[in-house]
């Protein structure tokens, strides 16, 4: 998908763009449960903010309730380019989506979950000792 932004020379990479969308649906959202919902560290949100805001496709404000608390909005422009951005993801989905008729994407959304959930359990967070071979 960044491959698309980078065709179209969009200022913006995958992440920002789930960003965006994430802002549209929530609006206004604090940048902290931005963060969390997205699952990034503080510091990308924090540069990310910064960068999108810079471009002003986000604005940035203390909250009304609480000035510690800081919320994202989408400017007209972030709504533009958001419009744009997934428009043309939309097009490349078409673009093959009629040749996964045999494949169930539910289902395969439902395995690729399950494969998530393991690969980030606790219990799989080992070495993954990539240069061992095993002789089997």
């Amino acid at each position: 998908m960044n491959q698309l932004l980078i065709k179209d020379k969009l200022p913006v990479n995958i992440t920002e763009m789930y960003l965006m969308v994430l802002i549209l649906e929530s609006q206004p959202i604090s940048q902290r449960r931005a963060s969390t919902t997205l699952a990034v560290d503080e510091g990308l949100m924090t540069r990310m903010v910064k960068h999108l805001t810079a471009l002003g496709l986000i604005h940035k404000q203390a909250a009304e309730r609480d000035k510690r608390v800081k919320e994202l909005t989408l400017t007209a422009d972030g709504k533009e380019l958001l419009d744009y951005g997934l428009s043309q993801f939309n097009e490349w989905w078409e673009s093959f989506e009629a040749d996964l008729g045999d494949i169930d994407i539910n289902h395969l959304g439902r395995e690729l979950y399950d494969i998530s959930k393991v690969v980030l359990s606790d219990r799989h967070q080992t070495p993954l000792r990539n240069d061992r071979v095993d002789a089997e």
